[in-house]
């Protein structure tokens, strides 16, 4: 898009240099961005396998026969079902802990029978994310002594918040909420350009700042409060979408477009084979 604008740009209208053409940025690709980026932080590094508390040990007891395909190139199915299936198992763990130590209950079984209230478990939750997820904690945990440290520790609290932050990201994609999508997407542009995924921080950084600061109202409506509504809505409706109907469906742009290429080529490879 770009080099087609800037190759249009000698042309004498706003038309023809292809202002009125804006960016959408592919959600699904940059998912799999991110998978990228936690098989980077903790699967490739050959340290992760010499620590018992590492993503690698929870990889040998769900997928034992799979932990090959895992340290060379698993694929963005592998790392997302893994991403899921180990963090519900840490979050658990998190919980056991929790209750353990603060209630004197002796397994989640226990705590369960107890009945907990909707508010106990909300309260809970809080505490829980405010000792085992990172936060500025951690940073006064690195500045202690090396004999101080708890080396694992802040390891499982870096391990805690990029599951969550990726699992807040395909949650709200799935469920279409693009307000949030925009706010996870701020989290993750960070470790994009720490990664050397430049495209991927400068496109997402653009699109942002346009969206919100750059675009001017196009569609004037009669309301002035509604003006800024229809104009964003206009863009933002494009980045995801829900071609069933159904809660919970939705889809990015580029997760179509590739299915479409897939059912083509299939499509292609059976006719020509006939």
């Amino acid at each position: 898009l770009q080099a087609a604008q800037l190759h249009r740009s000698i042309e004498s209208t706003s038309w023809n240099h292809l202002q009125h053409v804006v960016f959408i940025p592919g959600l699904f690709h940059l998912k799999m961005a991110c998978v990228d980026i936690l098989w980077h932080c903790f699967i490739q590094p050959l340290a992760v396998c010499k620590d018992e508390m590492s993503l690698m040990q929870d990889i040998a007891q769900l997928c034992p026969k799979e932990t090959g395909i895992y340290t060379m190139k698993p694929g963005f199915h592998r790392m997302h079902q893994l991403i899921d299936h180990a963090g519900i198992c840490r979050q658990l763990d998190c919980w056991r802990v929790h209750t353990e130590t603060k209630g004197g209950f002796s397994n989640l079984e226990a705590f369960a029978l107890s009945k907990p209230t909707l508010d106990d478990l909300k309260k809970m939750a809080n505490k829980i994310a405010c000792t085992y997820v990172a936060r500025n904690q951690l940073q006064q945990m690195c500045r202690e002594q090396e004999k101080k440290r708890d080396l694992q520790f802040e390891n499982a609290l870096l391990l805690n918040k990029y599951f969550l932050l990726y699992k807040e990201l395909s949650y709200a994609m799935n469920h279409g909420d693009i307000g949030c999508t925009e706010t996870c997407t701020v989290s993750w542009i960070p470790m994009l350009k720490a990664m050397g995924k430049h495209k991927y921080a400068t496109h997402m950084t653009n699109f942002l700042f346009n969206t919100h600061c750059v675009y001017p109202p196009a569609l004037l409506c009669y309301m002035n409060a509604l003006t800024w509504l229809i104009d964003r809505c206009a863009i933002c409706y494009h980045i995801l979408i829900n071609p069933m109907g159904h809660p919970t469906k939705w889809q990015a742009m580029d997760w179509c477009i590739e299915l479409n290429n897939l059912f083509t080529k299939v499509s292609s490879s059976t006719y020509c084979g006939m």
